[in-house]
């Protein structure tokens, strides 16, 4: 299959299938419609589906004061994506970028990483954020993608009801109830780069109120050319959803991983490993979460949520193993004078063990950590259905900066019922890291005996946001269109700053909180219904970073990082339902240049286009074969290597077939 990728014949093959995916609609195409929810459902119905990650309640997206995007199970099985990373390419704003097969960059409105600190991550309401780095660690970040029902994407603060860390944004990745899953379930695919994967999921009743689901899933990834990134995983688990009275609602998940990953680095330092070398990282992750819900009389609402989560992580700069227990509780109390409560509290405990490797060690080894935390939010309706203010914050108290608060003011207005108008202004803040506090990192070797070192500054403090935003919002049948335009003010960002520390042997650095700056730009999403069988969506950001340091600063990575996020984004997916059996899907991507400013950072990466193409056939019912297609115009460089040395490598063109048979 690389063959037909690489050779000319490929291409013209490719090429001619998306003329015809883009241009074909010129005839008229009179079959009947077809038998699929996906394009039974008017656009109006499917941009406006419930969503729970903008007020912590069921709410349709009309009515949301805020900038969110919904990535459907149907948006995730079209784009032919294999992992969640890539489904997120998918929504504007969002900035992803693959550094290897196994690593990911991702952001929302700036500050790309590969530990992108201002980005909460959500499965099903359990946080995978990580207070050691400070970021989210994709590559465990799975599951069946068939199982996810919809990813939530909030463009913007979350701080007043999700706390710290949601500074530019929330991704809530939600999974299907056990009874919307049912039967089984087997999924296999092959191709160049996906080596293989196999994905078992089997779900039933077990009385007539409580249902549930077993799943195993494992795969294997090719390296890419001239890498060393190869990567192989596997992972199982269950749900049961319990109904046990009309009031109660009982859902219990657990689930586990295990894996090993590649990738090639650079060590400069006095100490081995020298020069370019291979190394493998070794992950195995655990979790178990219990949630109950209970509905009271007059709409009001309890929610009460614990769940315990392991995470070790083996890897040749550092290794540690970190324990989470979090307990969560919610009440939403009933309308009265056009107003509706939401309050909680919860508290989180997190314990780690950090071991020293070649190029990282930690102050402690041992640390343990508390939050304490809780909110309010007062949604008022001051015209009913049509002007709806809401007003909330959350306070937090935390082991790194201690109190924190988080305040909102929204506003939606909606003149009339296709239209909605909002406007926000909130603030949030994001902690420093464990390892922003405690480590101690060497970077390079700048003269003979001589190695450039950041250390980590327990005087660290929050960095603060102040962001503001409007957003309009169109939905009819055939089409639908949403405009947001943000401005966010930061202050207390992190800084690297030359020590007045002297280490025999080092040069050290330290980190310090003196720069601030400003981001503005624009996201537009749109969709439209061509025909019965044929609908097309695109997506648009504009972003612009200005990134300051304070007089006395002597920091030099500030136009590195204005440099990490692409001005412009843009994509175009067209879905084609061509027979009652055969599907058509292609999406066009460009992402705009990525500069690079430090001499720590060399190289840039240069703006690039590519095509996605899935053609599936529906066999049977119960039966879907389909043939996919990534990056069909030539490999691509989407980001610098990261932090720790680790190269980045091509994003390769891939092509792989797969099987799905559900009874």
């Amino acid at each position: 299959m690389s063959h037909i990728v690489n050779s000319k014949n490929g291409c013209g093959f490719f090429q001619v299938m998306i003329t015809l995916c883009l241009f074909g609609f010129a005839f008229d195409l009179r079959s009947e419609t077809l038998a699929n929810t996906f394009f039974d459902m008017s656009l109006e119905e499917l941009a406006d589906i419930e969503i729970t990650s903008v007020a912590k309640k069921p709410q349709k997206k009309s009515f949301a004061a805020s900038s969110v995007f919904v990535v459907s199970q149907q948006d995730i099985k079209r784009s032919g994506v294999t992992t969640i990373p890539d489904a997120l390419r998918m929504v504007p704003g969002v900035q992803v970028a693959k550094l290897d097969s196994n690593k990911w960059a991702i952001s929302i409105r700036g500050f790309n990483d590969i530990f992108t600190n201002k980005l909460l991550i959500l499965v099903d309401g359990r946080t995978v954020y990580s207070p050691f780095f400070g970021g989210a660690r994709w590559d465990t970040i799975d599951t069946i993608l068939q199982d996810i029902e919809r990813i939530e994407v909030v463009r913007g603060p979350g701080g007043t009801l999700w706390g710290a860390n949601a500074v530019n944004g929330v991704i809530n990745i939600i999974t299907k109830k056990a009874k919307d899953s049912a039967g089984l379930l087997l999924s296999a695919l092959a191709g160049n780069k996906e080596k293989g994967q196999l994905s078992i999921r089997y779900g039933g009743d077990i009385n007539k109120n409580t249902q549930y689901r077993i799943y195993a899933k494992g795969f294997e990834k090719d390296r890419a050319e001239n890498g060393a990134d190869d990567w192989r995983m596997g992972r199982a688990g269950f749900r049961v959803d319990s109904e046990p009275s009309q009031q109660d609602k009982v859902t219990i998940q657990t689930g586990i991983y295990a894996g090993e990953e590649g990738e090639r680095a650079i060590s400069n330092v006095t100490t081995p490993p020298f020069g370019t070398f291979a190394s493998k990282a070794e992950v195995f992750g655990s979790h178990v979460l219990l949630r109950w819900d209970r509905n009271l009389e007059d709409g009001a609402n309890l929610t009460l949520q614990a769940y315990y989560d392991r995470a070790e992580r083996k890897h040749f700069y550092v290794s540690d193993k970190r324990d989470t227990v979090d307990i969560d509780f919610q009440h939403r109390l009933y309308r009265f004078w056009k107003q509706e409560f939401v309050w909680g509290a919860g508290f989180r405990y997190i314990g780690d063990k950090a071991l020293a490797g070649t190029l990282m060690s930690l102050s402690s080894e041992k640390r343990s950590d508390q939050i304490y935390s809780g909110f309010i939010q007062d949604e008022i309706s001051l015209i009913d259905e049509q002007l709806i203010l809401t007003l909330g914050s959350k306070v937090e108290h935390n082991s790194y900066t201690g109190f924190e608060y988080q305040p909102s003011a929204r506003l939606l207005w909606k003149p009339y019922d296709k239209h909605s108008l909002w406007g926000a202004v909130s603030r949030a803040v994001r902690v420093p890291s464990r390892v922003e506090q405690d480590a101690f990192l060497q970077r390079r070797q700048i003269v003979p005996g001589v190695v450039l070192a950041i250390q980590g500054n327990r005087k660290m403090k929050a960095e603060k946001l102040i962001a503001y935003e409007l957003g309009y919002r169109f939905l009819e049948k055939q089409f639908s269109f949403d405009l947001s335009v943000f401005y966010n003010k930061y202050d207390n960002l992190r800084s690297v700053e030359k020590s007045s520390t002297t280490l025999p042997g080092f040069f050290p650095l330290i980190l310090g909180n003196k720069l601030y700056g400003e981001t503005y730009g624009i996201e537009l999403s749109t969709s439209w219904a061509v025909n019965k069988n044929w609908r097309l969506q695109g997506g648009y950001s504009f972003i612009q970073m200005q990134l300051h340091k304070e007089v006395l600063s002597t920091d030099t990575t500030e136009e590195a990082d204005e440099g990490d996020t692409p001005h412009h984004q843009f994509n175009l997916r067209s879905l084609w339902q061509m027979t009652e059996q055969w599907k058509l899907d292609t999406a066009v991507r460009y992402v705009g240049r990525v500069k690079e400013a430090s001499l720590s950072r060399k190289g840039a990466v240069v703006p690039y286009v590519t095509i996605d193409l899935r053609l599936a056939w529906q066999a049977r019912k119960e039966l879907e074969l389909s043939v996919v297609g990534q990056n069909l115009l030539g490999k691509h460089r989407e980001f610098r290597g990261s932090t720790v040395d680790t190269q980045a490598t091509d994003v390769e063109p891939s092509v792989y077939v797969k099987v799905d048979w559900h009874i």
